[in-house]
């Protein structure tokens, strides 16, 4: 069958269970015959008086106008008998009903052989759908026929033909269905269809050589083409015996001058065996036009070769690939790609997710088996990039884990960083997805990337469909050194359609720790948009850290890190004081005097009567306490300090990390700022800070330690609202509300 989807009702095309589909014309009286092409039943046609008989679908079906449909049906004589037609008609209509027929589209009639078998090929059209049509009907014919006499037609059909997905062919030209005349003979070939002999449908092109050498045969109308996209000829082919087959798609200028071509040599095209053929191109300067040539190599005259389904379409490419589209598909060759360890690759029809190819990757043992790009694509410095391709392999003692690797160069070539994705399928044989992104970091120009099979042993695993491009999963860090924190920007949170966000800050030692967001910890916010932004005001400083991101719903997740940073310290004799759910509120002071840390114990001795040892209960110890002396120089760090201890909440202290002390949430007590010197006129002051260690706070942050005008302007409708909304300058300045 040459049509994907029938649009006729089941009944109406095979007629299995009643004759209810069709509506008997003049002449006529229907059956429900038990012959058939397929199934059980078809549609038995008598003759009234000598004619011809006719039947119509009683319900006609939706169709598109200027859309290509193909209408066919199978006859056959009840009795063996000469001089009898028979043919489809698809009428076209505006309504489901009433009203007449736009236009009618008739096949060209095709003699019953004086037999009783099901003719085949069976009458059929291909044709456009008119203007204004909306709907159509089957009317199937035959003519010649005696008083009495039977005919049954089977497998009706009307529907969308099959063809290349996007073909630029119309079916007639792709499938020679109906005739050759879309094609040409310019150089040493004859043409002509045969059937049954066919990739598709019933018909295919054969080719034959005048003599040995060079042929071609060319589409004879040129298809007009878009500068800088790519496009994609694509033939089945079967040569009588093995032979080089080109393809080429030939370029010609506004005026129809010809350019010159793009051609693909296929060599030794099996003899006796279908095979797919494609040449992939973009237009040249000047091309508007274009033509698919099909040209095999003859060895001697009367060579043959059969093509079906020719095609020429845009480049079917994934959506946002940067890569072309040789380098996704591996239709034509694996060029686009280099086996760096541990593999071979090549081209390979054995295991095809969609087109015809993919490409093979033979391991030869090691550790390791890695492919990469042999070219770069263009990026976006701060721009998440993701890539995939793909993958399958067959059944496995073990899962197989997968690296997806990113390299990413500047301008003049050189490494600026890399990154790496890392997969892990199950053992079953089968396609797998491994999904990987990256953030293209500062100065990076252009991007490289591979794919990593960790253990692969000795196989062949295959790619296929690869894609790099814009988008994807990503988190970036950016150091804020004023306010000792980090500015987190997330990209793709809608990747993979999951419904929560979490994000984490990773330590040296791996250890993870929620970013504290507006209403809490970022561990479970549903995702509403692509991008979201965050500030990490708890990190500690002078070490390197990244952060995690990770989009999931329920056990299913995808997760990324963001390149290290490190945030600087303040001065070798300073520490930084922090309201964590505040930030604004923070300063940095110079330390006097450390704390000498106590930890008192928390138990009871009890003596025991006529023993000599006691019988102690105890508990955990307490946290640490201590006092902290600091020292401030200006009235400003007067103020700043007071302003951060107001507020009676936990304060976080930071410091410097070669101190050997780990940074803490503390409580402070009673506080006196102390004149180091009796001088009215003197701001230095010294601070002993009584501290409590405590648990890290509860609760969302409270504005923004970089907050700004903007903000405000971005917050309130105008004057009034900022006035009922905070209660003094001070609240404005911290984004703390009434």
């Amino acid at each position: 069958m040459s049509v994907a989807t029938n649009l006729l009702p089941a009944n109406t095309s095979n007629v299995e269970t009643s004759t209810a589909g069709w509506s008997a014309g003049a002449n006529t009286t229907l059956s429900h015959s038990t012959r058939f092409y397929q199934g059980a039943k078809s549609l038995g046609m008598t003759a009234t008086a000598a004619g011809s008989v006719f039947a119509t679908t009683v319900t006609r079906v939706p169709v598109v106008a200027g859309q290509e449909y193909q209408a066919y049906a199978y006859f056959a004589n009840s009795v063996a008998a000469a001089g009898r037609t028979a043919s489809v008609t698809v009428g076209w209509y505006s309504a489901s009903s009433g009203g007449t027929a736009i236009s009618t589209s008739t096949s060209a009639a095709t003699t019953l052989a004086n037999a009783t078998t099901w003719n085949t090929p069976p009458p059929q059209i291909t044709v456009v759908a008119p203007a204004g049509a909306t709907y159509a009907d089957l009317t199937v014919t035959v003519t010649g026929l005696t008083a009495g006499a039977v005919v049954s037609a089977d497998v009706m059909t009307l529907g969308v033909p099959t063809t290349w997905t996007g073909n630029l062919f119309s079916y007639s030209l792709a499938s020679v269905e109906t005739d050759a005349s879309g094609w040409t003979a310019a150089t040493n070939i004859s043409i002509d269809r045969v059937t049954p002999d066919c990739w598709e449908g019933w018909y295919s092109l054969r080719l034959t050589s005048v003599a040995a050498g060079s042929t071609r045969v060319h589409s004879t109308a040129g298809i007009p083409v878009t500068p800088g996209t790519e496009y994609v000829g694509q033939v089945m082919v079967k040569p009588t015996t093995t032979s080089d087959v080109q393809i080429a798609i030939r370029w010609y200028d506004s005026g129809g001058t010809y350019i010159g071509p793009s051609t693909v040599t296929w060599s030794a095209m099996p003899g006796g065996a279908w095979s797919r053929v494609t040449v992939i191109a973009t237009p040249p300067a000047g091309g508007v036009t274009a033509r698919l040539a099909l040209m095999p190599v003859a060895t001697a005259a009367g060579q043959t070769w059969l093509f079906d389904q020719m095609g020429f379409l845009p480049a079917p490419l994934l959506a946002g690939n940067l890569l072309g589209y040789g380098a996704q598909s591996m239709e034509v060759d694996v060029s686009a790609w280099s086996a760096a360890s541990g593999c071979t690759i090549s081209r390979s029809t054995a295991q095809v997710l969609r087109g015809g190819a993919s490409m093979a990757v033979d391991t030869t043992g090691g550790s390791e088996a890695v492919v990469r790009m042999v070219g770069t694509v263009p990026v976006t410095p701060r721009q998440a990039y993701r890539a995939t391709t793909y993958f399958y392999h067959g059944a496995a003692a073990n899962p197989v884990v997968v690296d997806v690797q990113f390299t990413w160069y500047s301008a003049g070539g050189s490494t600026v960083s890399t990154g790496t994705f890392r997969w892990t399928t199950s053992a079953a044989a089968g396609w797998y997805t491994p999904l990987g992104s990256d953030m293209a970091p500062e100065g990076a120009a252009t991007l490289r990337v591979g794919f990593r099979i960790l253990s692969p042993g000795t196989t062949t695993y295959y790619l296929d469909e690869a894609l790099v491009g814009p988008g994807g999963l990503g988190v970036l860090a950016d150091v804020v050194t004023e306010s000792y924190g980090t500015d987190i920007s997330l990209q793709g949170l809608t990747t993979g359609g999951h419904t929560h966000y979490g994000l984490w800050r990773m330590g040296v030692d791996g250890g993870l720790t929620p970013v504290r967001g507006e209403t809490g910890d970022i561990v479970a916010v549903p995702i509403t948009g692509d991008l979201a932004v965050a500030a990490d005001y708890e990190a500690p400083l002078g070490v390197p850290l990244r952060y995690l991101v990770r989009v999931y719903t329920g056990s299913s997740y995808l997760q990324t890190r963001s390149r290290s940073v490190t945030i600087p310290e303040p001065p070798p004799t300073d520490v930084v004081l922090k309201d964590p759910v505040q930030p604004v509120r923070q300063t940095v002071v110079s330390v006097q005097t450390l704390p000498d840390w106590s930890r008192p114990a928390r138990q009871g001795v009890h003596q025991i009567s006529g023993r000599a040892t006691p019988i102690v209960i105890t508990d955990v110890r307490t946290s640490r306490t201590g006092t902290l002396t600091v020292t401030t120089a200006t009235h400003d760090d007067i103020t700043r300090l007071w302003w951060l201890l107001e507020s009676g909440r936990t304060i976080f202290v930071q410091w410097p990390s070669h101190w050997g002390e780990t940074d803490m949430y503390v409580q402070v007590g009673d506080v006196t700022a102390g004149h180091i010197t009796r001088l009215a006129d003197q701001a230095d002051r010294t601070w002993p800070l009584p501290l409590v260690e405590v648990d890290r706070p509860i609760g969302g942050l409270i504005g923004s330690a970089s907050r700004t005008w903007a903000d405000v302007e971005a917050e309130a409708t105008d004057w009034l609202d900022v006035l009922t909304t905070y209660a003094s300058w001070l609240a404005v300045y911290s984004g703390e509300g009434t």
